[in-house]
C-alpha cells in the first residue's frame, strides 16, 4: 500500500511539473510549486514507510527461520498417561543437558524448559532432578 501511495504521489508530482512550464502567472506558479513539493514529500514519506515495513518483514522472516532451526532440535514424545513434551534430540544438545520443552509454549514459538518435581496429592514433597531418557 505504501508503494502504491508513493507511486501515485510521484505520478501526480510529474503531472504538476509538466504543467509548470505553461504557467505565466507568478501566483499560480508558486501555488503549483508548493503543491509539487507536497507531493514529493508525500512520495518520500511513502518510500520511508515502505522501507520500514520491509525491515519489519525481514525481522519476521529471520525470527521464523531462527525458530524453525530451534524447533528442528526437538521431537514431540509421549511419556504416557496423556503426557507429552518436546524432547531435545541428543545429537543436537552440544553441551546442554538433556531436557524437555513445554508443548503449549512450543506451539507459541517459545522455548520453555520443563522443571520436574515430585508431587503427591497436589503437595510438593521434594524437588529432584529427573533423568529423561528417550
Amino acid at each position: 500500500m505504501d508503494i502504491a501511495t508513493g507511486y501515485a504521489a510521484l505520478t501526480s508530482a510529474f503531472e504538476i511539473a509538466k504543467g509548470l512550464k505553461n504557467i505565466d502567472d507568478r501566483v499560480k506558479l508558486n501555488a503549483a510549486v508548493i503543491e509539487l513539493q507536497e507531493r514529493i514529500l508525500s512520495a518520500q514519506q511513502a518510500a520511508t514507510d515502505a522501507k520500514d515495513r520491509l525491515h519489519e518483514m525481514e525481522k519476521t522472516i529471520e525470527a521464523f527461520n531462527s525458530w524453525t532451526e530451534t524447533a528442528g532440535r526437538y521431537a514431540l514424545k509421549d511419556f504416557g498417561c496423556q503426557t507429552y513434551a518436546y524432547q531435545a534430540r541428543p545429537e543436537t544438545l552440544s553441551g546442554e543437558p538433556p531436557h524437555l520443552a513445554c508443548p503449549n509454549c512450543f506451539r507459541e514459538r517459545r522455548l520453555s524448559v520443563l522443571q520436574y518435581s515430585d508431587t503427591y496429592y497436589g503437595r510438593k514433597q521434594k524437588t529432584r532432578m529427573a533423568s529423561f531418557s528417550g
